[in-house]
């Protein structure tokens, strides 16, 4: 059967376009399990929201507004205490003053001066009972702010712990739901990889066998990724490893089966080479006939070997020819035109008249 090579940009066209396709087919089957994964996925803010307290973080907003209150009333009496203190030392500094007043011969102040004193002074003592009423309700908003503090560190606490405790549970939600979606993508990609894989292997001499093997080859990328993915390392070097074994078990299997009964394509294009280097397709044994007869060569010499014209070379030529080593007929003559053809060729140099040929040679 003869087969149209075709131009070499149509075949490199060819094989962009099978290359192009099993993108495609390998992001149409990536869209595909990407819709599968988020199917029916918990949604966290709900999932946190369904399972949390709301009494805890109302609790907590609470405190937070009451210690944000007790800090805004602690500024202030730090700043009024502040100010008592100022005005208590200014009035001291003026009553201290005023008792080291003279007059112009040398005396202490005057009787009235000496009252402008004692009224500094009952300010004075009524700022200092004003300053020990604010130190009073200083010191009870600083204890209550400490404990609202230690409330809320409290309250943060089981928050926390109770955030802990919803993401375990989320994330094992999330796992079983992962690997529901992961026997999902299998059962999806293990029936196209084995309807893949017999179209690929019954298919191979089809026109359309590069179509048929970038789509395999998608499937068999997409399928591997999403086993690397979902499945532990510790299996996956199992799985990967098994996969090898049978890979390199089928291809022994296929070459040994080759070797001993090869392709017909495989065996003409052999049986083509050992003639082209006069030897016997079968064993390597040289053809020695006509000019060749009485020369030794290897298949790395057979162009170098140096002819020498022999008289009866062309009557040798006319005849038919059996390898003396193996036995196998090399040369007959055609039943068409009577003329020498190639035993082990499917077609006469003479007249074009096709044979068959057996494709167990071996």
């Amino acid at each position: 059967m003869k087969k149209a090579r075709g131009t070499l940009w149509m075949r490199t066209g060819i094989l962009l376009l099978a290359v192009v396709f099993g993108v495609l087919v390998y992001w149409s089957v990536g869209f595909l399990l990407n819709d599968i994964a988020v199917f029916r996925r918990p949604d966290r803010q709900a999932f946190f929201k369904e399972r949390s307290d709301p009494a805890l973080r109302d609790r907590l907003e609470a405190l937070e507004g009451r210690l944000e209150e007790l800090e805004h009333q602690h500024t202030l009496l730090e700043q009024q205490r502040g100010f008592i203190r100022d005005s208590s030392s200014s009035l001291q500094i003026t009553v201290d003053n005023l008792f080291k007043l003279k007059d112009r011969r040398q005396e202490l102040v005057s009787e009235a001066q000496f009252g402008q004193v004692l009224a500094s002074l009952d300010k004075i003592l009524a700022i200092q009972d004003e300053f020990k009423t604010t130190a009073e309700d200083y010191i009870r908003i600083t204890n209550e702010k400490h404990e609202v503090q230690k409330e809320i560190r409290a309250l943060k606490r089981r928050i926390s712990e109770q955030d802990e405790a919803i993401a375990k549970a989320y994330a094992e939600v999330v796992r079983r739901q992962q690997i529901r979606s992961t026997i999902l993508k299998l059962a999806l990609l293990l029936p196209l990889v084995a309807v893949c894989t017999v179209v690929l292997v019954r298919r191979r001499d089809s026109l359309y066998r590069m179509l048929f093997a970038s789509t395999a080859g998608a499937i068999y990328l997409k399928t591997g990724l999403v086993i690397h993915e979902r499945f532990p390392s510790r299996w996956f070097k199992y799985i990967l490893t098994a996969g090898l074994l049978l890979l390199v078990a089928w291809g022994f299997v296929w070459l040994i089966r080759r070797l001993v009964k090869p392709k017909l394509d495989l065996l003409l294009k052999q049986y083509r080479q050992a003639y082209e280097h006069y030897l016997c397709p079968v064993c390597d044994y040289p053809i020695r006939r006509g000019p060749r007869k009485y020369l030794y060569w290897t298949r790395r010499t057979v162009h170098k070997v140096a002819l020498a014209p022999a008289a009866g070379a062309p009557a040798e030529d006319d005849q038919p020819y059996a390898c003396p080593s193996c036995g196998t007929t090399l040369f007959e003559k055609c039943p068409s035109c009577g003329r020498i053809r190639h035993s082990l060729l499917p077609a006469c140099q003479a007249c074009g008249a096709n044979k068959e040929i057996a494709g167990d040679r071996y």
